[in-house]
């Protein structure tokens, strides 16, 4: 095998400009895909951490609605009160009410360009639910507050407002900033904060509540309660962390797919480089194969040597291809942090993906190599000793 290695190496240094071109090929093909896979890959890896960190366990939201629960501005359908009986359940430590609301303002906060979510939520259990949540600045929700928001940390770096400043909703009502939370790359990043009485009040919406968060208490199976709560309460949909973390994770499978499909023609293009730069050497080389067939080597040491220098030049485009794909997944990130701010995720090479890369491109070489070893085994051993 090393000679096959050496020979073939020898061979492709001799023809250097037309192997740094397929090289070439072979690193935009192979860097093209591994940028498309880490964005898919980074969207799962922080939807991984997101669900999997501390805060709610379930949600109990209408009936028939998406895994995700958030609705739309001014369909909280569910009543208030019913925060007590969901209290009640057994296993069941915290719930919070929640009137879902929208500003135009704030960068979106990973959500699409300028939206932003507003929880109307009671002030007292927040931190319980959250016990990793710390407030930055200005001061938390009281009670009794008016038209006033909090917000998070994610929202508030996309937002160029200080304390004091006012953030509009789609419906032309504003809020008072009186505080910000620190980012810590959770979920509660990525809302602004009200008093859910202050909310309900602007949109008349008086008792009611968009969904309901839910924590379990300690040492009780979060299967367990949705259980209970689904029985208890059959006309809402009870949904756990993991159901909409697997929601998720089958959207992003599909598209994950959808950016495999897209990159496969940016490897056939790899394929046809190595190809046809394969298909050139050989037809060069041929009396030198036919020679060391006449002095004793076999058509299939023959054909080994080609598909080695086939698999090396790809080997080695591979490599750079994959260091290209690190570096072109820095850059969209930086291109989604200037178009859109912080988000709640970032393009991701993982060790899976770098060996991906590398696998297709020995692949690549070695099906690139076949049709000119083809070539090979079927010439004449005579007509190829007088080969010009």
């Amino acid at each position: 095998m090393k000679s096959y290695v050496t020979l073939g190496y020898r061979n492709l240094s001799r023809r250097r400009s037309r192997s740094l071109l397929t090289v070439l090929g072979i690193v935009l093909a192979i860097g093209f895909t591994v940028g498309l896979l880490s964005i898919s890959e980074g969207v799962m890896r922080s939807i991984d951490e997101m669900f999997r960190s501390s805060g709610p366990d379930l949600f109990v939201v209408p009936k028939n609605v998406s895994k995700m629960p958030f609705g739309f501005q001014g369909t909280a359908t569910l009543k208030e009160k019913q925060a007590e009986a969901i209290r009640a359940v057994p296993g069941v430590a915290i719930v919070e009410p929640v009137y879902l609301a929208f500003s135009p303002e704030g960068g979106g906060a990973g959500f699409g360009y300028a939206m932003t979510m507003v929880s109307g939520i009671p002030e007292k259990d927040f931190f319980k639910m959250r016990p990793t949540a710390t407030l930055e600045k200005g001061r938390w929700l009281k009670d009794d507050d008016g038209p006033v928001v909090v917000l998070g940390g994610m929202v508030a770096e996309n937002m160029d407002k200080g304390l004091g400043d006012k953030l509009e909703l789609i419906t032309g009502q504003k809020l008072e900033i009186i505080g910000r939370l620190k980012k810590n790359n959770e979920a509660y990043d990525m809302f602004a904060y009200a008093p859910i009485k202050a909310v309900q009040k602007m949109f008349g919406g008086s008792g009611r509540a968009s969904y309901f968060l839910i924590k379990s208490a300690d040492g009780v199976e979060t299967k367990e309660v949705a259980a209970r709560l689904k029985a208890a309460f059959p006309k809402q949909d009870v949904q756990t962390m993991n159901d909409i973390m697997q929601q998720a994770k089958k959207m992003l499978g599909i598209a994950r797919g959808i950016h495999f499909g897209v990159s496969c023609f940016a490897l056939i293009i790899g394929v046809l480089f190595v190809a046809c730069t394969m298909i050139m050497s050989v037809a060069e080389r041929v009396r030198e194969f036919a020679t060391l067939m006449v002095i004793g080597a076999s058509r299939a040491y023959v054909v080994k040597l080609i598909i080695s220098e086939s698999i090396t030049l790809s080997a080695i485009g591979g490599l750079f291809g994959c260091l290209f794909g690190y570096i072109l997944s820095k850059a969209i990130n930086q291109l989604i942090h200037h178009f859109f701010g912080e988000t709640f995720f970032s393009t991701y090479v993982s060790p899976r993906i770098f060996i991906t890369g590398i696998v297709i491109a020995v692949i690549i070489g070695a099906f690139a190599g076949l049709f000119p070893a083809y070539m090979i085994m079927k010439r004449n051993l005579a007509d190829s000793l007088r080969y010009e």
